[in-house]
């Protein structure tokens, strides 16, 4: 045996997954994988397109509306016709209003049911990984993986999938609207469309980078804090409270640093399409005044238009903003199918039964083992254990006393040789019923919320109470179980 413990690695992002470089980094196969998971809600998803499209309609027949209010009934003093396009702009605008809140009800039910299977699914693979995989990953790096990377993508398909659809749809009518009342004036107004999807790209093109980085440093941040508050009593035992602050005050600067560098990127979103706006209106009034001057258009036409421009970088200020949530949602997918990517190292075999009743005989043949590859922990161990014998394993700390333990209980497969229980080689049965019929005392003592008989059974859920009296009596832990306030 070698004096070595179980490397503890804070791999925080991306893990030991396989969604790296041609994997989850690759945005349209994430993409496409969380579409796959959208694949139930599709009838609800239906309705939504229709009820977005049903709203983009309205709001694109509004300016026509109003345009046509200034054109033929205000200028012709008909105070019936325009009583009519107004009540007409009314509905219209109404039928727009309700289709959105529709949209939003289903989004956030399809968003909530969405992320809760994912990250069930999620929670229930961390439990079937490998032992290995958790020395490699802190507990907090995976909580966030759970929790916020889940929430990150609950915000984006709840707000910010329809939002992103509806504004594309919306970008799209009014440009069709546009050409379709004065494709001068239209012209105009695209020839500097290439100008703001530029500048659009140039932005975005380091907003996933930027998201990315949050969402691994706050898995960082997470796994610093869940270490330290669970350690608390090592900390204040070796008075490393000071030091223990500077880690966290180290992680918490990295988080801040990288949310300040992705939320400079999202501020200046807003100021770059409000002036653009400001700048195309201009424009459409200047050439829009002439050409009525030249009686090519109406006035009317005119504020039809200016309604429509300032609706067309609406939807593209959206778009932008948008594109960020949905940056870091992709980021906290890939953190999340990295670790769904990854497969226990340790795996029951197709055709492994039971292990039979434990007779307790217990061979290791020339067992070597390695945590981490060329670093052996144990090299060609060999003992036989018959049933009812107590032996004792002696040696100092890291030894590999924990690690035999480990390997008997099948946490980690052997790198060579084999080990038995009565006869049976441990990889040829199923790891259940191995850890069911050992007793374990772990070094460190962990109780689960609930009661005292509650963590008595969780070695045998199905357990009498009968049974768990007798089970604490052996322990001589009845006595002091008595004297709590509930016993």
């Amino acid at each position: 045996m070698t004096n070595q413990t179980p490397p503890r690695v804070r791999l925080g992002y991306g893990g030991g997954g396989r969604l790296t470089g041609e994997g989850a980094s690759n945005a349209r196969q994430t993409v496409g994988r969380l579409l796959g998971y959208l694949k139930p809600f599709w009838q609800r998803l239906a309705i939504v397109a229709v009820l977005s499209v049903i709203g983009t309609l309205c709001s694109l027949a509004g300016p026509i509306l109003i345009g046509q209010a200034i054109d033929q009934s205000i200028s012709a003093a008909d105070v019936d016709g325009l009583l009519q396009i107004v009540i007409m702009i009314v509905v219209v605008y109404l039928v727009a209003g309700i289709s959105q809140v529709i949209q939003g009800q289903f989004m956030v039910t399809i968003g909530q049911r969405f992320v809760a299977g994912l990250r069930s699914r999620l929670f229930s693979h961390i439990q079937t990984l490998s032992m290995a995989y958790h020395d490699q990953h802190s507990v907090g790096d995976l909580m966030s993986r759970v929790s916020n990377d889940t929430d990150a993508i609950n915000q984006a398909i709840s707000n910010g999938l329809i939002e992103f659809t509806t504004n594309i749809l919306l970008l799209g009518g009014i440009m069709i609207a546009m050409f379709a009342l004065n494709w001068q004036l239209a012209l105009g107004t695209a020839t500097l469309l290439p100008i703001m999807l530029a500048i659009t790209v140039w932005i975005t093109q380091y907003s996933r980078k930027a998201f990315r980085q949050v969402q691994k440093n706050l898995g960082n941040l997470n796994g610093v804090m869940e270490e330290n508050i669970a350690g608390i009593r090592v900390i204040k035992a070796f008075a490393h409270e000071e030091a223990t602050f500077q880690q966290f005050l180290a992680a918490n600067t990295q988080y801040k640093q990288a949310g300040i560098r992705a939320d400079i990127i999202t501020a200046a979103l807003g100021p770059m399409f409000n002036t653009m706006n400001i700048i195309v209106i201009a424009a459409v009034a200047l050439v829009g005044g002439w050409l009525a001057l030249q009686d090519i258009v109406h006035v009317g036409v005119i504020a039809t238009f200016v309604i429509y421009v300032r609706n067309f970088f609406r939807p593209m200020r959206a778009i932008a903003m948008l594109y960020n949530q949905l940056q870091s949602a992709l980021a906290g997918a890939e953190r999340i199918f990295a670790v769904l990517d990854d497969e226990p190292s340790v795996k029951d075999l197709p055709d492994a039964k039971p292990l039979p009743k434990v007779q307790g005989a217990v061979t290791f043949k020339d067992v070597s083992f390695e945590y981490v590859a060329d670093k052996a922990v144990l090299t060609d161990v060999s003992m036989s254990v018959k049933p009812g014998q107590t032996i004792a394993l002696v040696g100092p700390t890291g030894a590999g006393k924990t690690t035999i333990i480990s390997l008997l209980s099948r946490f980690y497969d052997v790198t060579k040789g084999t080990i038995e229980i009565d006869g049976h080689d441990i990889r040829t049965v199923q790891q259940a019923s191995i850890r069911g019929q050992l007793g374990i005392v772990l070094q460190d003592t962990f109780l689960f919320s609930g009661t005292i008989m509650d963590n008595i059974r969780y070695g045998r859920l199905n357990a009498t109470e009968e049974e768990i009296v007798a089970a604490a009596k052996l322990a001589n832990a009845d006595h002091f179980i008595q004297l709590l306030p509930q016993g």
